[in-house]
């Protein structure tokens, strides 16, 4: 079932806008396409994410999936008892399961996301989900920004 006041992007995350923030979090179908969940890698509180760029991985024992958002904002809250009990995130997605929740300047970018029946027209047609995972993100892998920080020697 897909909840009807969400937003989704194509890459399967789901979006929930309050006054505040939003919160994001992975949609049920990904989920279950991944299987057993092995390991998961969130940005910190304070880090920013880029528009379209991979702030997370989540890993099954068959695929390793990169997590995006369509627009940028810094992260104000990580859900760490994803941490502790990765089963919550299988369990329940949409409530307990969220991933994170971050503040924007982009927030009118969730108003042109899909909706839910546009999502399952998304996710029914064309090829299988499996098969859509390993082409998540249609852009060439990108890994977040580095700041290189030259240090100085003495002499």
């Amino acid at each position: 079932m897909i909840p009807e006041h969400l937003k989704y992007s194509h890459t399967h995350v789901w979006f929930y806008k309050d006054n505040k923030s939003i919160t994001a979090g992975l949609t049920k179908v990904i989920i279950d396409k991944l299987d057993k969940l092995l390991f998961l890698d969130l940005p910190k509180v304070g880090e920013e994410i880029l528009s379209n760029i991979s702030f997370g991985e989540v890993e099954s024992h068959s695929m390793l999936l990169d997590i995006m958002a369509p627009l940028a904002g810094e992260v104000i809250a990580v859900n760490e008892r994803l941490y502790e009990n990765l089963d919550t995130l299988s369990k329940d997605p949409y409530k307990q399961g969220w991933l994170i929740k971050f503040t924007t300047s982009e927030s009118h970018i969730i108003d042109r996301l899909l909706s839910a029946p546009e999502y399952m027209a998304h996710v029914t047609k064309g090829p299988s989900v499996t098969q859509k995972v390993h082409f998540v993100n249609p852009l060439p892998h990108k890994k977040r920004p580095v700041k290189i920080v030259k240090k100085k020697t003495r002499k």
